[in-house]
């Protein structure tokens, strides 16, 4: 009989891939879990594992094609009556990271979370997963270990070191006890609740250290008594980022008593600090909608339209295999609405060209002479440039230059060092930099916002998270200081030093990289007199500090040597005009040709 095999849910929100290589052919025998094919995604390259053994019938796609998450990716001949047509049976969702997956049982309505482990191994070791490394992260790349197998570990000592497409992390070990194996060599790619270590010998009970992946199971318990304190469950079960854990151990929080409202439930910062100000019940408000769609049955990107929409998904029954909820079925609840795209073509096109770059055009065949070096492009030097080949496909580039006097600002600069001195402040003039952008912005607020395409609208942000492009050996990283515009120079000062030494120290949290406003990069301490720095997508706008040096200037009609530094403004034309911000820059300037107002 033959089985219709669909491609699974690659990622969070996404919601397709493209095909980079088969590594079987039709005619061929497969056994459960051979990989039968390289998908690649937004974020990452994943190998896709046969759910089935049996003959290959039918591949549904060539290389460099794109396939939709649920469409057919190839049919598996399967003997005996266990093989199910999708005709006699509901499809299985599968999930990519995660092999051997048990199918929860059925019943009623109202859905809830139930885990799914892996089996524990024979030896009776403690598997312990790769936990979340960061909000919608599916993957991290192994930099290093700390430990050797037939080490014993102390808990929350260092195993090793993840690079993700935002920085590199230490992930800490949940267990006292010794290391019986390890999953991965520097260099693989980890998926996220994939093992990472095996223990023996460790304190408490055997089986794993995360879920490994949740299935829907239904309970008329999930939709009754919202208000009711929750029941704590273990630790080991919650989803949540290691930092979010230290942060509830620190704070004496029962992460299990915390109701997550992020993706699948997972807990998050702004979910404790509900926790911690209104009790057990406490949950913190989402950000668009009123409902909690976490939990429905459906693809994270029809949630996310949900979401956008305003949609309960909870009063939806799905028309999609095994009650899933579609894409259309939101689109009739929405308030509006609005009609589903209408297509016009089949699912799959046949590609121009057999593969392309992450730029969109044709490999390049580099020819290669003796001598030559090569080193890997990949980790954070490839997600650099996936981020600025998308700006700069994205964005309407335009670049406004001035110059600047900065004598006043080094003139106050040396009048508080003395001050600097006894709070054991480094003072640069990055902080007046830092202070006038953000004063300048709650005078002109588009430079502080966000095109949301999708939706129609620009997201002016209320808070100023100043990015500030900080080179390390691993590549451009760009932490933002939160709410500046909250905070005096001293305090600026402080930040802006601990932020740059933590990226050089690779120990920089996730949580620092994310939900940046504007961007500031310091090119002067290098030199150059002006450059066009591209915008950290999707943010509006970038601000470029050049070379500061003393310049011949006329002062009332006579020529005098004055500190000067070329300022640039990158921004998207989209969003605002050159008039704007050439009033914009004019107002930076202002203050810092001024800068007892930064005080």
């Amino acid at each position: 009989m033959n089985f219709e095999f669909n491609l699974p849910d690659i990622g969070e929100g996404l919601v397709e891939g493209e095909i980079v290589k088969w590594f079987v052919k039709v005619g061929e025998t497969v056994s459960e879990h051979q990989p039968l094919a390289a998908v690649l995604t937004d974020k990452a390259e994943v190998e896709i594992p046969s759910p089935k053994a049996g003959k290959i019938v039918a591949l549904h796609g060539k290389p460099g094609e794109k396939i939709k998450v649920h469409t057919p990716l190839a049919t598996i001949e399967v003997g005996g009556e266990a093989a199910e047509k999708p005709s006699e049976a509901p499809k299985k969702k599968e999930t990519v990271a995660v092999k051997n997956a048990v199918a929860a049982p059925k019943a009623p309505q109202a859905s809830a979370t139930a885990v799914v482990e892996r089996p524990a191994p024979a030896s009776g070791g403690f598997v312990f997963n790769l936990p979340d490394i960061g909000e919608g992260l599916v993957e991290g790349e192994l930099v290093k270990w700390f430990v050797k197998e037939g080490e014993k570990v102390e808990e929350h000592q260092p195993l090793a070191a993840v690079l993700t497409d935002k920085a590199e992390v230490e992930i800490p070990s949940p267990k006292t006890g010794t290391i019986a194996k390890l999953h991965a060599k520097p260099g693989e790619k980890i998926k996220v609740h994939g093992p990472l270590v095996t223990y023996a010998g460790v304190k408490g009970s055997v089986g794993t250290s995360t879920p490994s992946v949740a299935v829907k199971a239904d309970s008329p318990k999930a939709a009754a008594a919202p208000a009711a304190p929750r029941p704590s469950k273990p630790s080991a079960e919650v989803l949540a980022t290691p930092m979010v854990r230290k942060m509830a151990k620190d704070q004496g929080i029962d992460i299990g008593q915390v109701q997550g409202t992020g993706p699948q439930g997972r807990v998050l910062e702004a979910d404790l600090k509900a926790y911690k100000s209104g009790g057990p019940a406490a949950v913190a408000a989402p950000s668009r909608g009123v409902y909690d769609n976490s939990r429905a049955n459906a693809t994270p990107a029809v949630k996310k339209l949900a979401n956008d929409l305003g949609v309960d998904l909870s009063r939806i029954s799905g028309t999609g295999p095994g009650g899933r909820i579609s894409e259309t079925d939101v689109r009739a609840q929405a308030p509006s609405a609005p009609a589903a795209p209408t297509a016009t073509a089949t699912t799959r096109q046949e590609p121009t060209v057999a593969s392309t770059t992450a730029s969109g055009y044709p490999p390049v065949s580099i020819q290669r002479q003796n001598g030559d070096t090569t080193v890997p492009f990949s980790g954070i030097r490839r997600k650099i440039a996936e981020k600025m080949q998308q700006s700069k496909r994205t964005v309407a580039h335009v670049t406004h230059v001035d110059e600047c006097d900065m004598t006043a600002v080094l003139a106050l600069r040396e009048k508080l060092k003395p001050e600097a001195a006894k709070k054991g402040v480094k003072l640069t003039f990055l902080p007046f930099i830092v202070r006038a952008l953000s004063k300048s912005l709650s005078e002109f607020p588009m430079f502080n916002s966000s095109l949301d395409e999708a939706a129609g609208e620009i997201v002016i942000k209320r808070r100023h998270n100043v990015g500030i492009a900080v080179a390390a050996p691993q590549g451009l990283v760009v932490p933002n200081i939160k709410a500046s515009q909250d905070k005096d120079i001293w305090a600026l000062a402080v930040e802006i030093s601990t932020l740059a030494e933590k990226v050089r120290a690779k120990t920089i949290e996730v949580s620092s990289l994310q939900d940046g406003t504007i961007t500031i990069t310091n090119i002067g301490p290098i030199g150059g007199l002006f450059a066009t720095p591209i915008v950290n997508h999707p943010e509006a706008a970038i601000l470029g500090l050049m070379k500061l040096a003393k310049r011949p200037v006329v002062r009332d009609g006579k020529v005098v040597a004055r500190d000067v530094m070329n300022l640039v403004l990158s921004f998207d034309h989209r969003i605002v005009d050159g008039a704007d911000a050439a009033s914009f820059m004019n107002t930076i300037i202002k203050h810092l040709e001024n800068p007892q107002t930064l005080l």
